[in-house]
């Protein structure tokens, strides 16, 4: 039986004082209204370190919005999986849509990303999604089958229990547009039978990886998508940057 996970993404957003009163009030409130669920918060980097103390021994888990995979380096403006470790971090964001569109990440980088996190014991979330006019052109299954080849292709199996993937359509993440239950739901199955067809018996790695949706996730839409047989939870960007409309979502 998979985990239901809703997992909130805070990006480039909140002001210290918002950030720490958010994971105070987190602390607070939502072990009452977790349940069976899990729940992990990604605060931008310069929150990491006191969101992380915040929530120390608290059901919430943290994780960076980023990483570099490499031990201790020169590379001037990165973040390291030795370095968040030390704060008792274990999750970490992979191939975010941004960070593909903008700071132009590919999918064979986020397979080094998601290969160096696994092997150092982190739970990776890898996003794969396809742009408005990849769907239009009825390109999303070929857009997604290649993020996950190239993604996860190469990564050996043992590893996989510590990798989660999040499908987030690039049309519906910040546009108030979210992708019916049934698209959702058929983009969630193809996700998980292109990873079956990474090793000659995969079904079993394939059914046990929690596959959270990705794109205006919100308290009225949210039990709807969550019914789907493939989706196991939410990354939810806007509704998790607010107490109540984070909590709603549990």
């Amino acid at each position: 039986m998979r985990p239901k996970i809703i997992a909130g993404n805070w990006k480039m957003n909140l002001s210290e004082k918002e950030a720490l009163s958010l994971a105070n009030g987190l602390k607070e409130k939502l072990p009452s209204r977790l349940g069976n669920k899990k729940a992990v918060v990604f605060p931008s980097s310069i929150h990491l370190a006191s969101v992380a103390r915040i929530l120390e021994n608290s059901p919430v888990s943290v994780g960076a919005q980023n990483i570099y995979p490499s031990p201790l380096t020169a590379m001037t403006g990165e973040t390291g999986p030795d370095q968040l470790s030390e704060l008792g971090i274990r999750f970490a964001l992979v191939g975010h849509s941004e960070r593909r569109q903008f700071l132009k990440e590919t999918s064979v980088f986020c397979n080094q990303k998601i290969s160096y996190l696994a092997k150092n014991n982190f739970t990776a979330v890898y996003c794969v999604g396809e742009t408005l006019e990849e769907r239009e052109a009825g390109r999303t299954f070929e857009v997604l089958g290649k993020q996950i080849q190239e993604g996860l292709g190469s990564i050996p199996s043992d590893v996989f229990p510590r990798i989660w993937v999040a499908y987030e359509p690039v049309w519906a993440i910040g546009t108030g547009k979210v992708a019916t239950p049934a698209q959702a739901q058929e983009a969630h199955a193809f996700i998980r039978k292109e990873i079956s067809s990474l090793f000659q018996n995969g079904s079993s790695i394939a059914d046990a990886m929690p596959i959270l949706y990705g794109g205006s996730v919100k308290a009225d839409n949210v039990k709807e998508l969550l019914g789907q047989p493939d989706i196991d939870g939410g990354l939810v960007g806007g509704a998790s940057q607010k107490l109540d409309s984070f909590l709603a979502l549990f």
